[in-house]
């Protein structure tokens, strides 16, 4: 027997397909839009992290080469700046500290290997998932620095005249009392640069300098950076960025061609006929302004990674 469906009848199965649809029981493609993908499960809540007092692992790597650095020194400070060890990573980057590491205390790590890029850490010793906490025997910590670049210093005046380290620049050979020469800094070496950090043990950056010097003072000097007087010798200080000495290549494309430049304008000043006076441009790594106005130097590790000189004559 046929049954024959009423008002109600259909009524009543639109509400309960509603019903359906509104908690979910059912899905219905609406034409145009777009499907979104699943919603990946949230990762555990920093509050649901517990604390741990466990050895600490180190990972360090060349993110720039994409390897592992060996047989690098890693030197564990605590708060009060004391060397509590000094590890040294094995052939896959890697070592475990001897002592454990509460999480949430702070630690400063000093990396160390000759022809990388020295570089200071300040951590917070993490916590950990309750499943690691329970497993793991030790505490992950990654961390990264640079094959240090190598750097050559190259001089060009503004009517496009080069010159060589040692080199001299006749004012009046060139019909002017004022000139501009852009000194750039070259990285030569792929996959290599600088990174910048803060020195916890003595309280200074670590920072990538350009230093010009010069021991007279008739020479005008514009757009060097900022000046310090000691003894008969004025110097002036361009703090250079990590980037602009970083030459990295991905595939057949340099993303960072490690390229940095300083255009500095000289005047002839009260430079008479036949004199010279000599400048020397220096490339410095670790440098800290304020320590080198203090002390002469730019820090307890500051190095010259390139120089130039060149003869300013009237």
């Amino acid at each position: 027997m046929a049954v024959k469906l009423k008002g109600w009848h259909i009524a009543l199965i639109l509400l309960i397909a509603l019903a359906a649809w509104y908690y979910g029981y059912i899905k219905i493609k609406i034409p145009g839009e777009i499907s979104q993908p699943p919603t990946q499960p949230p990762s555990l809540p920093s509050s649901e992290l517990v604390p741990v007092n466990k050895p600490l692992k180190f990972a360090l790597t060349d993110p720039l080469a994409g390897a592992a650095i060996p047989t690098a020194t890693i030197g564990i400070y605590g708060p009060d700046k004391v060397l509590r060890e000094s590890l040294t990573t094995s052939s896959d980057g890697t070592v475990t500290s001897a002592l454990p590491y509460q999480s949430d205390s702070v630690i400063y790590v000093k990396v160390a290997k000759a022809g990388y890029v020295t570089r200071w850490f300040q951590i917070t010793v993490p916590r950990m998932t309750p499943a690691d906490a329970q497993s793991l025997t030790s505490n992950f910590i990654a961390l990264a620095t640079y094959n240090l670049g190598t750097y050559t210093i190259k001089a060009t005046d503004q009517f496009g005249n080069t010159y060589t380290s040692g080199g001299s620049l006749n004012f009046t050979a060139l019909g002017v009392t004022t000139i501009s020469v852009t000194f750039t800094i070259y990285n030569t070496e792929d996959n290599s640069g600088y990174v910048s950090s803060f020195d916890y043990l003595n309280g200074i950056n670590l920072n990538a300098a350009f230093l010009t010097s010069t021991g007279g003072s008739s020479v005008t000097v514009t757009g060097a950076g900022s000046s310090v007087q000691r003894g008969t010798t004025t110097y002036w200080i361009t703090i250079l960025s990590d980037d602009g000495l970083t030459r990295q290549l991905i595939g057949n494309t340099y993303v960072k061609p490690g390229v940095s430049s300083v255009t500095i304008t000289f005047g002839k000043g009260a430079l008479t006929a036949g004199s010279s006076q000599t400048f020397t441009f220096t490339l410095y790594g670790y440098f800290d302004q304020s320590y080198f106005a203090t002390n002469g130097i730019g820090g307890p590790d500051a190095v010259s990674l390139a120089t130039f000189t060149l003869n300013l004559k009237a």
